[in-house]
């Protein structure tokens, strides 16, 4: 009786390819992505240098429509900041380096409209005290406390439009507003108050100039 193991084995077909068979090509890589010739790659984020005003107030270099006008000469807070900082008031207050001339003007005259706002305010209590006695004397102390707020309020905002502030270009546009509607009054009725109305007025049309508006953009 013969071993079943020294049966014959079928043939195995191995790895002979069937007939007609194309082996694959050389695998090629797909070509690398090129960008377009009119495609910019955005501006990468530079350090500001110290003592810049981009270093003082945190506005990065390539935010320019953000950043103070070019050419002041003290760093001044990024143009859509409030910008309410005392370290520099002094200098912030009477520097006009890099303003223009027509804009210069407009912010003296913005000061000057708060400075007599505040002396015609003193003129009034002398005046009602000296035709009314005591009667209406807190009413015009009163009124000279808010005249002294709002002239204040009145310079931060002057200071803000020559430092290139946008918000405070149109603050002062319906200060102005409202300037020319009661300069009208003041002259009918005589009102020493006419002068500083005429001078923001003034201010006012000087700011929207072509000169001035450059400073904005």
């Amino acid at each position: 009786m013969s071993n079943p193991n020294e049966a014959p084995q079928p043939q195995q077909p191995g790895n002979v390819p069937p007939a007609g068979y194309q082996p694959p090509q050389e695998y090629q890589a797909p070509p690398s992505y090129q960008a377009p010739p009119s495609y910019q790659a955005p501006p990468s984020y530079e350090q500001p240098a110290p003592g810049s005003a981009q270093a003082a107030y945190g506005v990065p270099l390539s935010g320019r429509d953000n950043t103070p006008p070019a050419g002041l000469g003290y760093a001044a807070p990024a143009r859509n900041t409030f910008g309410l900082d005392f370290n520099n008031i002094a200098q912030r207050f009477r520097d006009t380096t890099g303003v223009p001339q027509q804009l210069t003007i407009s912010y003296w005259l913005w000061i000057a409209a708060a400075v007599l706002g505040i002396l015609l305010s003193i003129v009034n209590v002398g005046i009602i005290s000296g035709q009314f006695g005591g009667v209406f004397i807190g009413a015009a102390i009163t009124g000279l406390v808010f005249g002294i707020i709002f002239a204040a309020f009145y310079v931060f905002c002057a200071v803000r439009l020559k430092e290139g502030a946008r918000w405070a270009r149109i603050v002062l546009t319906v200060l102005g507003a409202f300037a020319l509607i009661g300069l009208f009054g003041q002259m009918v009725t005589g009102n020493l108050s006419f002068i500083g109305s005429a001078a923001a007025v003034a201010a006012a049309v000087l700011m929207w100039l072509p000169e001035s508006r450059k400073h904005f953009q």
